[in-house]
């Protein structure tokens, strides 16, 4: 699933080609990926491309909003030529330059149609981002000592913290050293810890968005111009098998909630 470094670098490159243009039609090829009216937003154009957590924010004139969440496999293509729906497109914004394609293999992802009123009361769902002014050190303790799960499981949990998923939280896991199966109450009483967790989170999150986000081995993300990430060079623990590059120590992968969670049973205290 696409986080937060991948969906910025998505909006960042959409910010620059989207706004101004008008969507001149919209095709929505499978109804459950397109939930909204279309004549709210067709002969509109678009002002901004935001984004707050996981989802993207398209900003139309006359107050209306897309947001969209790409989920498990969905991708945002732009292309200025007239190029035909795939296999897996869902919708497609016909724009006065080209067209944006929402593809989406395992079709979780959507694009909703709101109002101002509506957008501000999705959007108050989820926690703060992690590159935000509004996550501090005293937060992460909070949400941490607050509660007796898995540490990995607290940072994952998108009502307590915005844009985290299974890359980054096992690499700022591991950057920090803490091992992702501590319950968050425990981890909430080394202070020192907190502190290292907290400027891993922003670090991870800070080298994701520099490298323009991460493409695993699963390869589903692409960028909106049809290029890969390039984080998953400087993967620190995720996929990795082998030896700790920190210990020497042999990497090890478990289940955490459904999701591949890799560690250092002997670095990640």
């Amino acid at each position: 699933m696409p986080e937060l470094p991948e969906v910025e670098t998505i909006r960042r490159q959409l910010q620059k080609v989207l706004v101004g243009q008008k969507i001149k039609r919209v095709r929505g090829l499978r109804e459950k990926s397109w939930r909204g009216n279309k004549k709210e937003v067709e002969g509109r154009r678009i002002v901004g491309v935001g984004r707050r957590a996981k989802v993207l924010v398209i900003e139309l004139e006359k107050g209306r909003y897309l947001l969209i969440h790409l989920k498990l496999t969905g991708q945002l293509i732009w292309m200025k030529q007239s190029e035909k729906p795939g296999k897996h497109t869902r919708v497609v914004l016909e724009l006065d330059k080209g067209r944006l394609f929402f593809n989406d293999m395992r079709v979780f992802g959507w694009i909703k149609v709101m109002d101002e009123k509506q957008m501000e009361k999705e959007l108050s769902e989820f926690g703060p981002d992690v590159n935000s002014k509004e996550f501090t050190v005293g937060y992460l303790k909070e949400i941490l000592g607050s509660s007796s799960r898995a540490v990995k499981l607290i940072l994952l949990d998108q009502k307590k913290l915005g844009g985290v998923g299974n890359i980054y939280a096992n690499e700022g896991l591991y950057c920090a050293g803490v091992d992702p199966r501590r319950s968050g109450k425990e981890v909430a009483k080394d202070e020192g810890g907190v502190r290292r967790l907290f400027k891993c989170l922003r670090r991870v999150i800070e080298q994701g968005i520099r490298y323009g986000g991460a493409t695993a081995s699963d390869e589903n993300y692409i960028n909106a111009l049809g290029g890969q990430g390039g984080y998953q060079q400087h993967f620190l623990a995720y996929e990795r098998k082998g030896k700790c590059r920190r210990c020497g120590e042999g990497m090890k992968k478990i289940k955490l909630g459904g999701r591949g969670t890799y560690f250092c049973p002997k670095c990640q205290k």
